[in-house]
């Protein structure tokens, strides 16, 4: 019997996928599309077709228009029996592509609100009206929207953008909690890092793993690691990932200069586990509306103990007193306060280590995305589409 086609439609990051992907074949066929050309080869070398389609990240009417004809296009050449899309513009685009195309079955995964709903200035918020017109009408057209979040979906529902009846969560993207746990990271591979960085077996390592941007509370770090280190000079803080300069929340050259002088910062790299491993606590200060960040469930995985802010997805990976700390949105003397707290309590970081691990395999380990996001797939082929999603599948949480 031949297997249901399923085409992921994502970003420059819809490599994020594969390891979902790989864990479906069993049951499905699986392609990709994606608007970064360069990431191609990963999914040849797993043996999955990839297509690339251009898609501005800006607003771009006439730009705008050909994407959508091309993943229409795609879909009358692939004829996919589900189309799954990700994240916020791919999510609109390529949802009412498959359906203008006729494809049976139509999913949009929600990974966050993202910029559009981390401030409030006024090209925002008619960004965001812009955005939200489109959104209702794919959700409208879709089967099923999948959030990351309760506080997402609740929010959606709300303002009558997504029926309820169409809506379910599925608590992120999961998280291979074999791969990331401290026993696969040698002892070799973390002196080879620490070397790398400079770090001596005195010091304490508090790490943030993001995109170098304002709402991802980058500002709130550096502060806060100044109000730690003025107390514990022996503490460092250690920031990994890239600039963005072609946000609109890009810190400026001063406000860069001044983070190199406070943190280490490294850049990317594609060391994550060895970098988590070599950590003491991890920090995600974030404004920015998550969906659920991926590097709070791997550091979860890794059991490290957990400072984050009370926000929407972060505060599902972290119960404050549980496996670490929260703290209100962009409030850096919170954050040191809480840091402080842990660098001076080496039992309490175990506990909240030991709790983590515990968190991420209960909850979020990947096997459990896959075998919803499988189930969703199965009872969507099957279904008549009329009102299967209150048998309980997946709880949304959302109050009637």
């Amino acid at each position: 019997m031949t297997k249901p086609t399923v085409l992921i439609i994502g970003g420059p990051d819809v490599d994020m996928r594969l390891d979902l992907m790989k864990r479906l074949t069993a049951d499905f066929e699986i392609a990709a599309a994606g608007t970064d050309l360069h990431i191609q080869s990963r999914f040849s070398s797993a043996g999955f077709q990839y297509y690339f389609y251009p898609l501005r990240r800006t607003v771009s009417p006439v730009s705008d228009v050909h994407s959508i004809r091309l993943l229409h296009r795609l879909c009358r050449t692939v004829r996919p029996h589900i189309v799954h899309t990700f994240d916020a513009k791919p999510s609109v685009w390529g949802r009412l592509a498959a359906r203008w195309a006729g494809v049976p079955v139509i999913i949009g995964t929600m990974t966050g609100l993202g910029s559009l709903y981390s401030n409030d200035r006024l090209s925002t918020r008619l960004l965001r009206y812009s955005y939200e017109v489109l959104a209702r009408r794919a959700c409208h057209v879709a089967d099923l929207t999948i959030f990351q979040n309760h506080c997402d979906a609740s929010q959606f529902i709300a303002s009558r953008i997504v029926p309820k009846n169409k809506a379910i969560v599925i608590s992120g993207s999961g998280v291979s909690t074999d791969t990331y746990t401290p026993t696969q990271v040698s002892a070799a591979a973390r002196k080879a890092l620490t070397d790398e960085l400079g770090i001596t077996k005195e010091q304490l390592v508090v790490t943030m793993i993001s995109r170098v941007i304002r709402p991802k509370g980058v500002l709130e770090f550096m502060t806060a690691a100044q109000e730690v280190r003025s107390r514990h000079p022996q503490v460092r803080f250690l920031l990994i990932g890239p600039d963005d300069d072609s946000s609109l929340d890009r810190l400026s050259r001063a406000e860069l200069a001044q983070l190199k002088q406070v943190v280490s910062w490294s850049g990317s790299r594609r060391d994550v586990p060895v970098v988590l491993a070599s950590s003491d606590i991890f920090v995600l200060p974030s404004a920015y509306r998550e969906g659920i960040p991926r590097v709070l469930l791997e550091a979860a995985s890794m059991g490290l103990p957990i400072v984050t802010t009370d926000s929407a997805g972060c505060n599902e990976v972290v119960e404050d007193g549980v496996n670490g700390m929260l703290v209100p949105v962009r409030d850096a003397t919170a954050l040191a306060k809480a840091l402080l707290r842990l660098v001076a309590d080496s039992d309490l970081r175990a506990r909240f280590g030991k709790a983590s691990r515990r968190r991420a395999i209960e909850r979020f380990d990947l096997s459990i995305v896959v075998e919803q996001t499988r189930s969703v797939y199965r009872r969507l082929l099957a279904a008549d589409h009329n009102g299967w999603i209150g048998s309980g599948l997946v709880d949304c949480g959302v109050p009637s």
